[in-house]
């Protein structure tokens, strides 16, 4: 009889420990498992952020309500307004615009304000006055950690007045 109940005792031992190699087991892949889905864990490679793809078509931004400025000019008061729309091919461009317009905007203001009336006259002007913008506006974006920029810059209506 003492050899059953100490047959007994090493059984109930031995099922002990495999319980617990088990549960340990369970506990390392569970640990490994959420490590992974988390990100903590990673095969090589993931510290590679995704390239963003360009849309196939590009997007028109409109800088709504139109940009206006006042000028003195020989003693008088005159003004400039103008319709913006801003190219690009990249859907997180756009939400950045979105996002950071009143800083675009204001930006845009202070540029144009800037502007010699004679100069932004001329188509010359005018074209260097676009590029200025376009620089302004990816400055603001790569600012705010935006990889891809503004393609192009439009005016759909200039009134000089």
């Amino acid at each position: 009889m003492a050899k059953a109940v100490s047959k007994q005792q090493g059984m109930s031992k031995l099922v002990v420990i495999l319980l617990a190699s088990i549960l340990v087991v369970l506990l390392a892949v569970g640990g490994a498992v959420a490590a992974y889905l988390t990100g903590m864990i990673g095969g090589p490679g993931d510290d590679e952020p995704a390239v963003e793809e360009p849309l196939e078509e590009s997007v028109y931004i409109e800088l709504d309500p139109a940009l206006t400025v006042n000028f003195e000019r020989s003693g008088r008061i005159s003004y400039l307004q103008a319709e913006v729309q801003l190219e690009t091919r990249y859907a997180s461009v756009e939400e950045a615009i979105e996002r950071h317009m009143p800083v675009i905007r204001n930006n845009l203001l202070d540029l144009f304000a800037d502007q010699d009336w004679q100069e932004i006259n001329t188509r010359a002007g005018r074209q260097a006055l676009r590029e200025e913008s376009l620089d302004e506006i990816n400055r603001v974006l790569a600012d705010r950690g935006v990889e891809q920029e503004v393609e192009a810059v439009y005016f759909t209506r200039f009134v000089m007045q």
